[in-house]
C-alpha cells in the first residue's frame, strides 16, 4: 500500500480518541470496555481503501485493544508505553512541555532513559508503533497489521487520557483516590450509549510524533478540570 494509505490508519487510530467526555483503575486506561469500543467505531472513520479491510477484521481490532493492558504485568517495560507524568519535569509555574524534548533521542540525552521510562513513554512509542504498522502494511503481513493497529489504537486512547499525564493518576495527592477507575471505567460503562461516536473521517497525518504531543498537551490541559469535576457534589465518587 502506498505511504498515505498506511499513514491514514495513524488517523485511524487517532479517531479512536475522539470520546466526547473527560476521562479505571490504575493499571486499565478507559478499562476495556472504552478500549474496545473506542477501536471498534474508530474503523467507521476510515477511508474507502482501508475500511473494507478493517471492517472485515473489526472484531479482532476491538477485541484485542485490551490486549497491551493485558502485558502490563507480563512484560517487562510495558507499563511505561501508557502515560507521560509530564508534570514530574517541571513545577513552580514552568512548563514542562518546554522542557522535555519531543525527540527521543534529545529526550534521552537530557534525563537518560531509564528517567523516561520512570515517569512514562507514551508520545515516543506511539511512534515507535507507527513505524511498525507501517512496517507491517508494508511487507503485506496482515497479522501484525491487525496486531499493530489494535495496540496503536490503544496507546493513542490512553495519550487522550488527562490522568494519564500527571503524577496524581490516581488523584492520590489530592485527596481522591479512585477518580481513575470512576471517569475512566465506570462513567463510560454508564452513559456511552448516550454518547455521539462519530467524529467525521480520518485525516492524514504527516507527522506521527508531532501529533502524539500534541494529543498530550491537550490532555495534560484538561486534568485540573477532570480533578475539579470530580469534587462537584453532582459528580463526586461519594454520590
Amino acid at each position: 500500500m502506498g505511504k498515505p494509505i498506511h499513514k491514514v490508519l495513524l488517523v485511524a487510530a487517532v479517531a479512536v480518541i475522539a470520546w466526547p467526555f473527560f476521562p479505571n483503575d490504575e493499571v486499565q486506561a478507559w478499562g476495556f470496555y472504552g478500549h474496545k469500543r473506542i477501536n471498534r467505531m474508530a474503523c467507521f472513520t476510515l477511508p474507502p481503501e482501508l475500511f473494507p479491510f478493517f471492517k472485515k477484521h473489526i472484531d479482532f481490532v476491538s477485541d484485542h485493544a485490551v490486549d497491551p493492558d493485558r502485558r502490563r504485568y507480563a512484560v517487562v517495560g510495558e507499563a511505561p508505553r501508557h502515560y507521560i507524568d509530564i508534570d514530574h519535569y517541571a513545577h513552580n509555574g514552568v512548563d514542562p512541555f518546554a522542557v522535555v524534548p519531543r525527540k527521543w533521542a534529545d529526550a534521552v540525552a537530557k534525563f537518560s532513559e531509564d528517567t523516561l521510562n520512570a515517569y512514562g513513554i507514551v508520545p515516543w512509542h506511539i511512534r515507535l508503533m507507527h513505524a511498525r504498522l507501517v512496517e507491517a502494511f508494508q511487507r503485506g503481513d496482515v497479522d501484525r497489521i491487525l496486531s499493530n493497529a489494535a495496540d496503536i489504537g490503544h496507546y493513542i486512547a490512553d495519550a487522550h487520557v488527562p490522568l494519564h499525564t500527571t503524577e496524581n493518576y490516581n488523584g492520590q495527592l489530592t485527596g481522591q483516590h479512585g477518580i481513575h477507575a470512576f471517569w475512566e471505567s465506570r462513567i463510560p460503562e454508564l452513559s456511552a450509549e448516550s454518547y455521539d461516536h462519530f467524529t467525521g473521517r480520518a485525516r492524514y497525518i504527516d507527522d506521527p510524533l508531532t501529533a502524539a504531543w500534541e494529543a498530550v498537551i491537550a490532555s495534560h490541559a484538561a486534568v485540573d478540570s477532570v480533578l475539579d469535576i470530580e469534587k462537584a457534589p453532582e459528580f463526586g465518587m461519594a454520590g
